[in-house]
């Protein structure tokens, strides 16, 4: 009995494999080799002033300063004691990531 359960199984499985590759190759046989995808002009990225405030409540999980409209919030301050008052949470930043020479991260800008 378990060898006509696996006989069966067995047959279902190279079955669908089958079935699949000659999806792929009916896939892949019916697109155009002269069309090819571009990179799309880049968009301004913005995030809301909510979300500033989300990052300076995280600033030492990410590990950077963080300079919110000319205001440098240091990485070493503790997030439950910093004013955030000034952001307006409707308004959209856009941020800035400098970098060092080795690529790291050092300063998180948003203007």
């Amino acid at each position: 009995m378990a060898f006509m359960v696996s006989l069966s199984l067995s047959f279902y499985l190279f079955t669908t494999t089958g079935e699949t590759i000659q999806k792929s190759y009916q896939m892949n046989s019916n697109t155009d080799n002269n069309i090819h995808s571009t990179l799309k002009d880049p968009i301004v990225y913005s995030v809301s002033g909510a979300e500033v405030r989300q990052s300076l409540y995280q600033i030492r999980e990410i590990g950077v300063d963080i300079e919110v409209n000319g205001i440098l919030y240091s990485k070493s301050l503790d997030p439950t004691v910093l004013n955030v008052s000034s952001i307006n949470l409707n308004q959209y930043f856009t941020p800035t990531y400098i970098r060092d020479s080795t690529g790291l991260l050092t300063l998180l800008q948003f203007n």
